[in-house]
């Protein structure tokens, strides 16, 4: 929950703010406004390969550079099975994860074959997750260990976001990881930007700045694509940001990449000897949709430096909730003032995180004596063990039409809740806004099946 602190009087705050009564302080507060929401403008991807067996290194030094793979069930070759994951040195014999434990073993008899130990990984998983939550509010989880972060969501205090990749590395690794984080404006060439993050000298961080996207993405090969795995497509449209009012609603999550679609596109262009994205940004976008369909369109924004996938949060809380605390009794006017502060902070993060409630709820704590009652903790033989003093509350709830992330509605049926409840000469010492009844305005995705590959003609 977040917590405000009102640490003055409503007219002194008025008017330290006035940009009429310091004109150098407003500018300068709007131009550093300005700098801190556009450092925070970008999707930092971060990608751990090889997750299971780096964590049987960890549990068995002795497999660090051996060949081994990670299956299921008993993970004996002479059992059905399939690989999980391999190590790098399993790679270069020809092991992918997917692949039968037979077959694999076949392949590389001397390879050591162990079972997945999911209860040893589930404490490091929810460990690796909970850094992620730690940077950001707005974080999409992929199978298994992988994640997009989006910057606009982080409430930490940063430089630039190469600094902040640069902590949340050094984590990971202190957790005996290799990660590899990528940032850019779109889910895709975050992607791969971070599949090139460890490549010519670097450190595990790769940073494309906005504008650079098409000079990174035209010096790739276009069979990066098969190593991404989670980026979406884009589809339909984006959502617009969050300074801008607009009334257009996201009509679906955009849609994830099909691997197996992305391989049968990059073997149709590989006939016609195109296998660069910058041969793919000199081709026209309309004749590369009519040939290949969306896939090809999109193929052909993400060559030129266009991505507009969104990073979909996971599972949606059940409420938003902030509060403020005064500093002293405030009076009617007050305490309305805040209540429009928390009525916009909560409409914000229910915009940027792609939510709408429908309840709103408002507790309000009066200057009012506290009440004592006995609290029933009774021992072995009957005899009461406490007594507690109960804070007195105002509480109320109202039930929108619709749900709603709009600042103004929360803010209207909240003042509402307010006048209903409040008694002349009531002073509070804290008031609370809650949104409930949330749900995600990004419906659930189903993949499209696997187009069949189309013969290829000689143009």
């Amino acid at each position: 929950m977040q917590h405000f602190h009102l640490t003055g009087s409503t007219t002194e705050t008025t008017h330290e703010d006035s940009p009429s009564t310091h004109p150098t302080g407003a500018s300068q507060q709007a131009s550093l406004a300005a700098e801190r929401a556009r450092i925070r403008q970008g999707i930092m991807h971060v990608r751990i390969d090889h997750f299971y067996c780096e964590l049987e290194e960890m549990f068995d030094p002795s497999l660090k550079d051996q060949s081994f793979v990670v299956g299921t069930g008993t993970g004996r070759p002479n059992e059905p099975g399939r690989v999980i994951d391999v190590s790098p040195a399993a790679i270069r014999l020809g092991l992918v994860p997917g692949m039968p434990l037979r077959r694999a073993h076949r392949l590389a008899p001397r390879t050591r074959f162990l079972p997945a130990s999911y209860d040893r990984y589930q404490p490091i998983l929810q460990k690796l997750k909970e850094r992620y939550r730690f940077y950001s509010r707005i974080v999409e989880s992929i199978p298994i260990s992988d994640a997009f972060i989006e910057l606009r969501g982080c409430e930490l205090l940063f430089d630039s976001p190469v600094t902040l990749a640069e902590r949340l590395c050094a984590e990971i690794i202190e957790m005996g990881l290799t990660p590899m984080i990528g940032i850019a404006n779109g889910k895709a060439i975050a992607e791969l930007a971070a599949l090139m993050s460890r490549k010519d000298g670097r450190k595990g961080v790769l940073y494309i700045p906005p504008g650079r996207e098409a000079s990174f993405i035209q010096t790739l090969p276009l069979s990066m694509l098969l190593k991404v795995r989670a980026a979406g497509t884009g589809l339909p449209s984006s959502l617009p940001g969050l300074s801008e009012q607009s009334t257009s609603e996201v009509e679906g999550k955009s849609e994830q990449i099909d691997p197996v679609a992305v391989a049968e596109m990059l073997a149709h262009l590989r006939d016609f000897g195109i296998t660069t994205f910058m041969q793919v940004a000199a081709l026209s976008n309309e004749g590369l949709a009519r040939r290949l369909g969306k896939l090809g369109g999109w193929l052909h924004q993400i060559a030129l430096g266009e991505d507009s996938s969104l990073v979909i949060p996971d599972a949606p809380p059940l409420s938003q909730n902030a509060r403020v605390r005064f500093s002293h009794q405030a009076d009617a006017d007050e305490t309305c003032a805040a209540i429009r502060k928390l009525a916009d902070y909560l409409g914000e993060r229910l915009r940027e995180q792609r939510l709408k409630g429908q309840s709103i709820g408002l507790i309000l704590w009066p200057n009012r004596l506290k009440r004592e009652t006995h609290k029933l903790l009774l021992d072995e033989n009957g005899q009461e063990m406490a007594v507690t003093a109960e804070e007195e509350t105002i509480s109320g709830q109202m039930i929108l039409s619709r749900h709603s992330d709009e600042a103004d509605i929360i803010a209207h049926h909240s003042l509402m809740l307010f006048a209903h409840y409040h008694r002349s000469g009531v002073r509070y010492l804290q008031v609370q806004l809650r949104v409930g009844d949330i749900i995600a305005t990004t419906p659930t995705y189903y993949p499209p099946p696997a187009r069949t590959r189309r013969l290829t003609r000689k143009l």
